[in-house]
């Protein structure tokens, strides 16, 4: 596929708010849409460092401080107020209400530009919102939409220094379709899981449940049938069920329709079709065999 000509339009803003662990790492929570979004710009900080000796310029070097952006939308809802701004909605009241004392949140913000070929789609890593101005004026005899302009700064990110990342025309479909689905970073460990029963179980109860532990969090639209079954060995035929993903999206559980058979062999499988939020993989599909009581 052809690379982009030109690029024009602004579609699909999202912002993900940005929690910071205990051990210093960052995670993103689930991207949410910011709808209305009429321009963006991105000036470029961090001056050229020159360095001149024996009447000439003897050293240049490039200095990226990230980006001093500027986000026109229609309204800023309510979730950013909340989420990235730090002010506070009342429960009872239902108000909004913005304090000196409030404490911002740092957030990925995502967005595409068309193209002649393919949409380029985007991530900032690590963003700062500043408040956005408020103004309006009275109505004549035409009524033209307030917009809201909401600056940020777009900074190196802590520990990898990444700034951003954007889409190209050949970007596999399973990142670029999950784009909004979770903040793309590049996956350098295989995805790993944990089932119990463990493989060689004997004695398992007929009322258990098959339960997998993935060391990372899971796409939910993976958690289907086709990845995830549980076959009588001896007749091939597959158990009905439930399955269900936790808060946490690492753990998925089978519930059986009914209890198991005893002293029966079963066969628990879950595919390579399962992919992880950073897009990575189990290196095999996993296979568990286990024996009723």
């Amino acid at each position: 596929m052809s690379e982009n000509k030109v690029a024009f339009g602004l579609k699909n803003a999202h912002y993900a708010k940005i929690t910071v662990n205990p051990d210093g790492s960052i995670s993103y929570g689930t991207p949410v849409a910011l709808p209305g979004a009429t321009e963006i710009s991105l000036d470029a900080k961090g001056d050229m460092t020159e360095f001149y000796a024996d009447d000439m310029l003897y050293y240049s070097a490039s200095n990226n401080q990230g980006y001093d952006g500027k986000l026109t939308l229609a309204n800023i809802p309510e979730s950013f107020s909340t989420d990235i701004l730090g002010e506070e909605k009342d429960s009872d009241d239902a108000v909004i209400t913005e304090k000196a004392t409030s404490k911002g949140s740092y957030f990925a913000l995502m967005f595409e530009f068309d193209g002649d070929v393919k949409a380029t789609r985007h991530v900032m890593y690590y963003c700062s919102a500043s408040r956005p101005s408020i103004s309006s004026s009275t109505k004549s005899d035409k009524s033209d939409p307030n917009t809201s302009e909401l600056d940020f700064t777009a900074s190196a990110r802590p520990g990898d220094y990444k700034v951003k990342t954007k889409t190209t025309t050949t970007t596999p479909a399973n990142i670029y379709n999950g784009w909004y689905d979770s903040v793309y970073d590049k996956a350098t460990t295989p995805l790993s899981v944990t089932v119990s029963p463990l493989d060689g179980a004997t004695g398992v109860l007929v009322s258990s449940n098959i339960t997998w532990t993935f060391d990372k969090a899971i796409n939910d639209s993976d958690v289907n049938s086709d990845n995830f079954y549980v076959i009588d060995s001896t007749t091939g035929t597959e158990v009905a069920g439930s399955l269900t993903l936790d808060t946490t999206k690492k753990i998925v559980t089978f519930n059986p329709n009914a209890d198991l058979t005893t002293a029966k062999g079963y066969i628990a499988t879950v595919t390579k079709g399962v992919k992880a939020i950073d897009s990575s993989t189990l290196v095999n599909k996993y296979i568990v065999n286990f024996t009723t009581a």
